[in-house]
């Protein structure tokens, strides 16, 4: 048992390098041929424990941050976090039937194909059901960025670059080295940006709890798009002075303008609130908004919206999505469907929640624009203003947390990636299969165990002729 503990340790140490602060994806596939090994020949039990170790590791040493948000809750966090890479510990040992049980290959590669489709099941149903749905150090996360990986991305998203490691560490001898060497060589293709196609300028700017001096860096050149963070403005504008100012921005500008601010009209209770991105057009009227869909879990952000339809405006069909959002994939999914043909996101990654956190954020907006094949900019507060290409590929980004503006070109995209159409199906697919695959696994455990064997019958002993006497 202690050497299957050190393999499980090793591997949850290489999981953790595999995001930021350490980003080191290339040995992500050995990081789970290694847990893969520990839990071979392992009882439920061990499994357990094993899981407990790997994924003590994994998470604690990724999510250390979550401290800076919820002080020394970050620990049941955590653990709550990990209840998943210990279910698979545990269910792993038992996904081979018993009738293939022992039977060479035939056996591994059951095993094998049952541990991608659990591994990848149990990440979307954390990451998207999950009642605390928290999709960070998803494996796929760690390549988002990283162009050799964007086509998967635009055909089976995150949760396919997470089973492809899986049947990489799943492979066996020679082949599974040169799986493991290809995965490492394309971490390290470094390719541009594509050339932005039916370009359109955008302002970025950051500020944070600085209502007039977002109103100075508004000022400059002429962009077609100006965007501001999320909560820009701390209260409904609408019916103020404030609105007017913010009207005679676009107007002057002459510009498509998004900015972070509460829509207290839509509750009938005074305390609640929806987090909104306004949309004004060039002329000051208002184009629309989005509601965010998805608030920060144990944050006062304002009440769930279910609405995320793509803003027609002069300058086609934009989609806003506000910060949080984008961590999960369906948001910015749902507005690729709707004919999005560019990405617009209000952010919000204060300071005080650290580099870290800011680094591991940039990894979920590179995977949705890699999805879906979309131009993706955003504003933040303090140090997240940036700009992803349709390849994951960062173009611009301020890079220190003062008050500041940049100006970057995007351009616009009208096609739908697989993913976009129906490759987002993986996921749950996954969790489907693997359920099934654990219920045949455990029913065929159970009918196979001594509980419910047919006992045979003794048997009786064998009776002898008598020996005939001579007379």
């Amino acid at each position: 048992m202690a050497r299957r503990l050190g393999f499980a340790a090793l591997a949850g140490a290489l999981l953790a390098a595999a995001f930021p602060p350490y980003h080191l994806p290339y040995f992500l596939p050995l990081a789970m041929a290694l847990l893969l090994h520990a839990l071979t020949g392992a009882t439920p039990r061990q499994g357990f424990y094993l899981g407990i170790v790997s994924s003590g590791i994994h998470l604690g040493a990724t999510l250390f941050w979550l401290s800076n948000l919820f002080a020394s809750a970050v620990a049941p966090l955590c653990a709550i976090l990990a209840l998943f890479p210990i279910a698979f510990c545990t269910l792993y040992p038992l996904l081979t039937p018993p009738s293939l049980a022992g039977g060479g290959q035939g056996g591994g590669r059951a095993k094998g194909v049952g541990g991608m489709l659990l591994w990848v099941g149990l990440e979307y149903f954390r990451a998207e059901l999950f009642v605390l749905n928290f999709g960070w150090s998803t494996l796929g996360y760690a390549v988002a960025g990283r162009p050799a990986f964007a086509p998967l991305a635009a055909t089976l998203g995150v949760y396919g670059i997470s089973f492809l490691i899986v049947l990489i560490a799943s492979l066996r001898g020679w082949v599974r080295g040169v799986g493991m060497l290809l995965w490492a060589v394309a971490c390290l293709i470094h390719l541009p940006a594509p050339a932005p196609q039916e370009p359109l300028t955008v302002r970025l700017v950051q500020a944070f709890a600085d209502e007039e001096g977002l109103y100075e860096l508004s000022v400059g050149p002429h962009t077609d798009i100006l965007l501001w963070p999320e909560y820009a403005l701390d209260t409904d504008p609408r019916g103020t002075k404030a609105w007017e100012r913010l009207q005679a921005i676009a107007q002057n500008t002459q510009c498509v303008f998004i900015f972070g601010a509460k829509d207290t009209q839509t509750s009938p209770d005074k305390d609640q609130y929806l987090n909104t991105a306004f949309v004004l057009g060039p002329d000051g009227s208002l184009l629309g908004t989005h509601a965010k869909n998805h608030p920060v879990h144990f944050v006062k952000d304002g009440l769930p919206s279910q609405r995320a339809e793509a803003i027609r405006t002069p300058l086609g069909k934009l989609g806003v999505a506000i910060c949080f959002d984008n961590d999960y994939p369906e948001v910015d999914r749902r507005l690729a469907q709707d004919d999005a043909e560019v990405f617009l996101v209000p952010n919000m990654d204060p300071a005080e929640w650290g580099p870290v956190q800011q680094a591991q954020h940039r990894l979920l907006f590179a995977m949705r624009a890699m999805e879906n094949g979309r131009w993706l900019a955003r504003a933040d507060v303090a140090g997240g203003t940036s700009v992803v290409a349709p390849n994951g590929v960062e173009t611009v980004r301020i890079k220190d947390s003062n008050p500041g503006t940049v100006v970057a070109t995007v351009g616009r995209v009208r096609d739908q990636t697989v993913y976009t159409k129906a490759g987002w199906l993986f996921g749950p697919l996954c969790l489907t299969l693997s359920l099934l695959w654990a219920a045949i696994s455990l029913s065929s455990a159970v009918s196979a165990s001594r509980f419910f064997r047919k006992r045979s019958a003794p048997t009786p002993p064998r009776l002898r002729a008598p020996r005939s006497r001579d007379r």
